[in-house]
């Protein structure tokens, strides 16, 4: 009886081993060749002299919109006028509080719904405490050893001044597109695009203009993508959601020498310990779903063979992404406490203690699933639960990898990097792009530039720039995209 229970289970064994190998070999690809991309006849000097240019303007958003200084903001926009003189004559341009310009460049064929390219040139402040870590001062727009230094090089003023490049250019060619091109260039992205691309995805609603597809900032090129052999260029398909909650204890304060049993600061460390230890449920699906979809045939072995058979393996999967803060950001819902406040004297017990929690939320995830989540990991009614004034957007929708507007995309940045692979995925963070799903379903997250992924805590870090090279490349890419959606 052994024998044939040993031979049953044999059996199965290599029944299941051979199904999973032919799940692997079946796996598809979403990949394509690359093309030929037009060369960009621009003089690369000047064209690297005026975004150096552009880097000098402190176009700073502070958390208080009040201490922006308008006159780097206005000097910037009277800058880019001066530079870009075919733009400003032949394209139609509006402002919306003052500093973020639309421009519309009509098309010959209006049943053609336009396009929208965009990006934003405000930054992020300076760490003070870490000044001595840049090689150039932040704003010098420093061009040494074949980089372009200073805050914004990267986010995202490379995208605003490589549109305006490739606009001017394509009108002195006298490119003359049948599809309609709006350029949006967001000043407050930095602290929520309320009063930018939220105001111009509002003009567009209101005057029943529909986009084909909008391409903001986002994924890049990572030459060490952790799930490839090969660079990946990233792109973003979705964005996960922002909500910061407060959570409050009030105790009845008093003298430190007599401490009673309840304490607001020691409720509320509890409270946030508990709440910081727990985990929200993952799921390998969405934009996550569709990158591993995208390039599985050419993933290594061991993991093409994993995600082949997520009917036997998928818990596996999400247990390893889990493991690791990057991977595990894609496919739950995200917990990080980052603020706290409490105390006025180092003898006097406060009779309030507040801590703020940041959530990055999974879309399939809402708000109230994040406040309920809360409540039931804390358990104490002593502990206040609200949402802290400031940004809360819902997760996006998930735009299509199939449409022609993504494929178009696609072949672009195959045409400008060549033999890389070409993947959508899960941004982490917050665009402008977010305000205009009442516009379109279409939105796509990318930047032309290529460096390995320890390049990207140069975003709003120190030493922030830009090689060379990309920037010229970006031109490069835009116009051939341009091109290719407005023919």
């Amino acid at each position: 009886m052994w024998n044939k229970i040993l031979l049953v289970l044999v059996g199965a064994l290599l029944t299941i081993a051979v199904i999973m190998f032919v799940n692997t070999m079946q796996l598809s690809h979403h990949q394509i060749e690359p093309g030929e991309m037009q060369p960009v006849m621009i003089d690369q000097d000047a064209m690297v002299s005026r975004f150096s240019a552009a880097i000098k303007f402190k176009t700073i958003s502070f958390e208080n919109p009040a201490d922006r200084d308008t006159v780097e903001f206005a000097a910037f926009l009277d800058f880019i006028e001066r530079e870009y003189p075919l733009v400003h004559e032949r394209l139609e341009r509006q402002l919306f509080n003052r500093y973020t310009p639309l421009y519309f460049w009509e098309g010959s064929n209006p049943a053609l719904e336009p396009v929208l390219l965009m990006g934003h040139y405000d930054v992020v402040p300076i760490d003070s405490t870490d000044i001595d870590g840049w090689d150039f001062e932040p704003f010098s727009g420093e061009v040494s050893d074949g980089f372009i230094y200073g805050r914004g090089t990267l986010d995202n003023k490379i995208t605003v001044m490589a549109l305006l490049e490739t606009a001017e250019y394509l009108l002195a060619e006298g490119y003359e597109p049948a599809r309609s091109i709006y350029f949006s260039f967001g000043h407050d992205e930095e602290i929520g695009g309320n009063e930018g691309a939220r105001m111009v995805s509002r003009y567009l609603e209101d005057n029943g203009i529909k986009l084909d597809f909008v391409l903001d900032e986002g994924g890049v090129v990572l030459t060490d993508n952790p799930f490839s052999n090969k660079p990946v260029a990233m792109v973003g398909v979705a964005e996960k959601g922002y909500l910061s909650l407060e959570l409050i204890v009030r105790t009845q304060g008093g003298h430190s020498s007599q401490p009673p049993d309840e304490m607001a600061i020691a409720i509320l460390s509890e409270a946030v310990a508990k709440l910081s230890k727990q985990k929200f449920p993952t799921r390998l699906d969405g934009a996550t779903e569709k990158m591993f979809d995208s390039m599985a045939s050419k993933m290594p072995f061991a993991t093409r063979m994993a995600y082949a058979n997520r009917w036997l393996l998928d818990g596996f999967i999400r247990r390893n992404m889990a493991s690791e803060p990057r991977s595990a950001a894609m496919i739950q819902t995200t917990i990080a406490p980052t603020m706290i406040r409490a105390g006025v004297k180092d003898n006097v017990l406060p009779n309030e203690a507040r801590a703020v929690v940041n959530f990055r939320l999974l879309p399939g995830d809402s708000f109230d699933d994040v406040e309920n989540f809360v409540r039931n990991a804390i358990g104490d009614e002593r502990v206040q639960i609200r949402k802290y004034e400031t940004i809360q957007t819902s997760p996006s929708p998930v735009s299509s990898v199939s449409s022609d507007s993504y494929l178009q995309i696609q072949q672009s940045i195959m045409n400008r990097f060549g033999d890389i692979y070409v993947a959508p995925y899960l941004v982490l963070g917050a665009t402008d792009s977010r305000y205009f799903s009442n516009v379109t379903d279409q939105i796509y997250r990318f930047m032309p530039v290529q460096f390995e992924a320890d390049g990207l805590a140069r975003i709003h870090g120190t030493n922030e720039r830009i090689d060379v090279a990309s920037y010229a490349g970006s031109v490069g890419f835009y116009s051939d995209l341009i091109k290719r959606v407005t023919e």
